[in-house]
């Protein structure tokens, strides 16, 4: 049985490390408008497009995005999970309204609810075997739910994690921590792979909000996806 934890290395993922990540969240959030963007965009299609049911932000790190969604479709229908146990400590102390699930290496085996709706945001270009992953996931989702899936667009892998990189190399750890660079094409053939087809896709665009083309100050894609109906749905 393949677990999340084999598939990313969950020491890298301190405390501190996702304060870096916060802080470039709320940068992106307050000053270039890029990242309230990306997750005002995610709100409205699922307020579009999930009638009823729970909704789960996996790899919620700092739970900006998580209480964002919470905070637009009510208490008690919007959860988190990450496999950093600091994050998830601290985000129930700051968002006590809120689940937030450890992800460790039951979680898949031991998580008994189905969702409407799942969030993978800026987590894919970190995982080892990203099919095997994306398959584990989709099985947490309703028949015709959506798991939603946004992915860097970088020039160089690893130039939007320039700072995380650095404090890896202090920390001894030579090791990129996006492990590719993704293009819509290479996006959809894992997903295909994994028995998901895209339903609607958008770049986020560091300078323009309505701009929904491949370009150098893109900086990510999201693509809204669900299971391919030929292929079934298995719980």
């Amino acid at each position: 049985m393949i677990e999340i934890n084999n598939h990313a290395d969950n020491s890298t993922y301190t405390l501190l490390y996702q304060r870096l990540v916060g802080a470039k969240v709320i940068f992106g959030r307050r000053f270039m408008r890029h990242k309230q963007w990306e997750m005002n965009h995610v709100a409205n299609y699922l307020l579009e497009n999930v009638d009823n049911g729970m909704i789960l932000d996996i790899g919620c790190s700092t739970g900006y995005l998580t209480n964002h969604l919470s905070k637009k479709f009510g208490p008690g229908l919007v959860a988190g999970a990450d496999i950093s146990l600091s994050s998830i400590q601290r985000n129930r102390s700051l968002y006590k309204k809120i689940d937030f699930y450890h992800i460790d290496k039951n979680f898949y085996k031991e998580h008994k609810t189905r969702y409407a709706a799942i969030t993978l945001m800026h987590v894919l270009e970190h995982i080892e075997e990203p099919v095997p992953f994306l398959q584990k996931i989709s099985k947490l989702l309703d028949k015709n739910g959506i798991l939603v899936v946004s992915v860097p667009q970088e020039r160089i892998r690893g130039d939007l994690a320039f700072f995380e990189n650095i404090y890896n190399l202090f920390r001894g750890k030579f090791k990129n921590v996006h492990l590719r660079n993704y293009t819509y094409n290479t996006l959809s053939d894992e997903l295909n792979e994994a028995g998901l087809n895209i339903q609607y896709h958008k770049y986020n665009n560091m300078l323009s909000r309505n701009s929904n083309k491949r370009r150098l100050t893109n900086h990510s894609l999201i693509v809204y996806t669900k299971e391919n109906a030929d292929q079934g749905h298995v719980n």
